[in-house]
């Protein structure tokens, strides 16, 4: 990346005071505010200058009225997964939703019907479940499988049982979080085969689509055969860390699927978008490239960081570096302590703030997910507060 990019992503910011749920927020969550925050999956960069100036230009204007999702948006959008990732969608798929969780809830509301079964990959981040169970529909859960080579697996003979067990919807995350996997084509081609033959619907939350590393490429579901009943969850909020701006799109081919989903919005009156996130979503599709490069290498140069650290001064700590997202999934149980004692040590001893395996499922005991989208002083700070406390014990 240019010296200059580097120096724009690497000079510290203060973001106290600024109702930031991940360092304001400490308080209320750990009990304490003297802690990295090295939790929540937003980033502590600042977002590409041009999204700064078009904001700013919009709110000069004063009136904030209701918004219009405007044809350049859509373009722009649909550029960018063009240029991108090199797949190509139609302007007239894409809904807008406050963000991808609140997608996940219509989707499940929309396209399922009380008592379904809904298959998740566990462990997963907490949102799938909730969305699952709060619209009546029934958990079913098929757990990852650890592999030695890629970490973890999909495990399509649990899929098929939990299909042809009549379930009509499965929740993936592509790039998953929180253990970094980025499903290979083939991977994703089998799971679409799998799904359609017993007429189960995909959705697919690509919310981290943009971070992937070592020349692992993310497959947009909608790029496979036989996708044509997937629904895809994106938004430019975790990409261009715009998160409290609420603006997400739903991709949508199947024009059944889309009336429905359309319906549900009008229903929840969530049919109107953000107008500032309107606007900062065009303009980091159409100008964000260079930004977006250079942010995915830090995260990468953050990533190998880190590893090398833990596996060096911490080689107790079970860690292998992700292929995609900015989280890294850190397995404590070789410390022998309980799951409830790590996050004592976490936030009293090492003052670090994780989130705990366990918001991702009963899978995510002992495990804790560690943000990497941080200053590299931050990062530094954190491992060596966590060094010391576990050596000190």
């Amino acid at each position: 990346m240019r010296d200059e990019m580097r120096a724009y992503l690497d000079a510290p910011f203060n973001r106290l005071g600024t109702h930031c749920e991940k360092w304001d927020g400490l308080e209320r969550y750990f009990g304490r505010s003297d802690l990295i925050a090295m939790w929540v999956a937003d980033m502590d960069f600042p977002t590409v200058p041009q999204v700064k100036q078009a904001l700013v230009e919009r709110a000069e204007h004063a009136i904030y009225g209701y918004t219009d999702n405007s044809e350049a948006e859509r373009e722009a959008e649909a550029a960018w997964l063009l240029r991108r990732h090199g797949l190509r969608v139609e302007k007239e798929w894409m809904l807008y939703s406050p963000g991808v969780v609140d997608s996940l809830h219509f989707c499940v509301d929309a396209l399922t019907a009380p008592g379904d079964g809904i298959v998740i990959q566990t462990p997963v981040y907490g949102p799938f479940f909730s969305s699952v169970s709060q619209f009546g529909r029934k958990i079913v859960e098929s757990p990852l499988k650890r592999d030695g080579e890629a970490g973890w697996v999909m495990d399509y003979e649990d899929l098929e049982r939990a299909f042809e067990g009549g379930v009509k919807m499965l929740l993936l995350c592509s790039p998953h979080n929180p253990i970094g996997r980025v499903w290979r084509r083939e991977e994703l081609q089998r799971l679409v085969d799998l799904a359609n033959r017993y007429g189960v619907i995909v959705v697919a939350d690509e919310i981290h689509a943009e971070f992937t590393f070592d020349g692992h490429r993310q497959t947009r579901i909608l790029s496979l055969d036989g996708a044509d009943r997937c629904v895809m969850l994106t938004s430019a909020t975790k990409s261009f860390n715009l998160a409290g701006l609420r603006h997400s799109t739903i991709i949508v081919p199947d024009e059944k699927l889309r009336d429905a989903l359309k319906e549900e919005l009008a229903r929840a009156h969530a049919d109107m978008s953000n107008i500032f996130g309107s606007i900062a979503q065009t303009a980091a599709y159409t100008y964000g490239d260079e930004w977006m490069d250079a942010v995915v290498e830090y995260i990468r140069e953050n990533r190998d960081y880190a590893v090398s650290f833990l596996r060096e001064k911490l080689p107790e700590i079970g860690c292998r570096p992700q292929e995609g997202t900015y989280l890294m999934w850190l397995d404590f149980s070789a410390l022998g302590m309980s799951h409830e004692a790590v996050m004592k040590m976490l936030v009293d001893e090492a003052h670090v703030a994780m989130n705990s395996g366990l918001f991702f499922g009963e899978s995510g005991r002992g495990w804790f997910r560690l943000n990497l989208a941080t200053q590299r002083a931050n990062v530094t700070a954190a491992l060596e507060n966590l060094y010391k406390a576990i050596r000190s014990r």
